[in-house]
């Protein structure tokens, strides 16, 4: 075992980690000692398969590596709407529980990848950091704007924007949802009345709308992947050269989004109109 709090203890468990066998059926993502195990396939019996063949192949009895089957899930992905019974996933002979919801790396994964539970929580999770900073943020605080601004920019917002990347591709109405919280924040701290348009705010501020912010995060973000070598991002569904259909976070880089009004009256418009959502 390696000491605990040690220098060389986050090395040598590194090391030691980085020896899982590796196959071509599965993908491995470790972090830490956070270990996922990917594969796919269009039969989820054999995605079952597969994942149980994999996990007999790692020798854990022989390592001696001891691993909770109830702290373990399994998470299926797919867009059908009806999955029929599968068999059981299991690590020592102990079923792993199927779950349609799982935080990973601060992420809430759902099967359909709608991020709607991961949007409704930092939702939640910027609201409970914006209370604990009412005193300087709120409308009656004297502090100055400038640094209120400072104050959303560098600790509200982040918790609110964590994972942009992944998500960005979501719904329209999550995106919603993300810039109501912004525009209330920022009603808050320049304490503009409830006439006052959100756009002359956020031009008044220079803060972009969360859509725009968005796209610049996701822009900054792809344009670094082919510097990274990691063969998880590698792979060919991240490859730009491959035109695809499928929704992905790279569609967040090229989306025109639209204010609901006009959405409204476009669908009401018989006319056929250009427009990129």
């Amino acid at each position: 075992g390696c000491a605990q709090g040690s220098l060389l203890s986050p090395t040598l468990f590194n090391i030691y980690v980085n020896d899982i066998p590796k196959t071509r059926s599965c993908h491995l993502a470790i972090f830490a000692d956070d270990t996922a195990i990917l594969t796919k396939h269009k039969d989820p019996r054999t995605i079952i398969t597969r994942l149980q063949h994999y996990i007999s192949q790692l020798r854990l009895t022989d390592w001696k590596i001891k691993v909770n089957p109830n702290k373990c899930a399994c998470l299926l992905f797919t867009r059908k709407h009806y999955i029929p019974p599968l068999p059981s996933l299991e690590i020592f002979v102990q079923p792993v529980p199927r779950i349609f919801d799982y935080k990973y790396l601060g992420l809430h994964l759902d099967p359909k990848l709608s991020f709607n539970v991961h949007i409704n929580n930092a939702i939640q999770k910027a609201t409970t950091v914006s209370t604990q900073l009412s005193s300087l943020v709120a409308r009656w605080s004297t502090l100055p704007i400038k640094h209120k601004i400072l104050l959303y920019k560098a600790i509200i917002r982040p918790v609110l924007m964590y994972g942009s990347q992944v998500w960005g591709s979501t719904s329209l109405m999550n995106i919603k949802k993300l810039q109501v919280f912004q525009n209330k924040q920022l009603m808050h701290i320049v304490n503009a009345p409830w006439y006052v348009r959100r756009k002359v705010i956020h031009d008044d501020l220079k803060i972009e709308p969360i859509s725009e912010l968005i796209k610049k995060t996701s822009t900054r973000f792809f344009n670094k992947i082919p510097q990274i070598r990691n063969e998880l991002l590698q792979i060919p569904a991240y490859d730009p050269a491959l035109p695809s259909s499928r929704k992905s976070p790279r569609t967040a880089m090229d989306a025109v989004f639209v204010n609901f009004p006009q959405v409204k009256r476009l669908r009401a418009d018989p006319t056929p109109t250009n427009l990129g959502v």
